[in-house]
């Protein structure tokens, strides 16, 4: 393996990368994460590592992996890796990762989506990406998102779950259309008007669309049919962190979706 400077082309490369992802691409120094993206043969465009470290059995066995996977693989320094690392408690890997990509007509066939509309905050837009993974969630669709799927923080706050659901971006006006043209029953998450979450059935092709931390959903969405959602509650506060509140009409829709009743 050819050892590299932080003059070196691929160095530069990687720095970029962490400072500003291109579409399609994300950067994780996350061993768990790095293992998944081995184990559902996601490309590795870049890894860089240092072997100043004591690896850990499931290191090693990364490494090895992505010496026979990754494009490109280049050994740097631990001082030059201290440049690039992301967390402390890292395992001296880093690596480009590239996502796979979607369009709205990808999503025909899929009958239980999320809409995210103009989520802003990487924690929330993780947090719902893990929930979603563990409920099989077909796929998730980004409306005039303010954080993209293929950042840093997304990754490592969804556990790089971002990384496997089918997910698409897309405008408002275009998404709207699609899901009116394909018959999907529309959830929106509304703190106050409509029914309990837990009076609906959730059954046939459905998407849950969940609003701006700030603002809510786009008030358009109420121009056009569809179903409203809150979550009773109780104490000072009219709405919950989207994330908790994606989470909780996400894991009800799937155990009406999955009863036998």
């Amino acid at each position: 393996m050819e050892r590299i400077s932080k003059q070196h082309e691929k160095f530069r490369m990687m720095k970029d990368y962490i400072k500003k992802c291109p579409q399609g691409y994300t950067v994780t120094d996350d061993l768990e994460i790095i293992d998944l993206a081995l184990n559902n043969n996601l490309e590795i465009d870049l890894a860089l590592i240092t072997f100043d470290n004591i690896f850990s059995n499931l290191a090693n066995s990364v490494i090895a992996r992505l010496k026979e996977k990754s494009k490109e693989i280049y050994e740097i320094s631990s001082s030059s890796y201290d440049q690039l690392k992301l967390k402390d408690n890292h395992a001296g890997v880093i690596v480009i990762i590239k996502m796979k990509s979607y369009s709205l007509y990808d999503f025909k066939n899929k009958d239980f989506i999320v809409v995210l509309d103009k989520l802003e905050i990487p924690g929330n837009v993780g947090t719902i990406f893990r929930t979603l993974d563990s409920i099989n969630v077909d796929g998730v669709i980004m409306c005039d998102s303010v954080t993209k799927i293929n950042n840093i923080n997304v990754t490592s706050s969804s556990r790089g779950c971002n990384l496997l659901i089918p997910t698409v971006s897309e405008e408002y006006n275009k998404i709207v259309n699609y899901l009116l043209d394909n018959n999907y029953d529309i959830y929106l998450g509304e703190p106050i008007l409509g029914k309990s979450y837990q009076d609906y059935d959730y059954k046939g092709k459905i998407a849950i669309i969940v609003g701006n931390e700030r603002f809510g959903i786009n008030p358009d969405w109420y121009n056009h049919k569809s179903k409203k959602v809150f979550i009773p509650m109780e104490g000072t506060q009219n709405s919950l962190n989207v994330g908790v509140a994606l989470s909780i009409l996400a894991y009800e829709a799937y155990m009406k979706r999955n009863s036998s009743n």
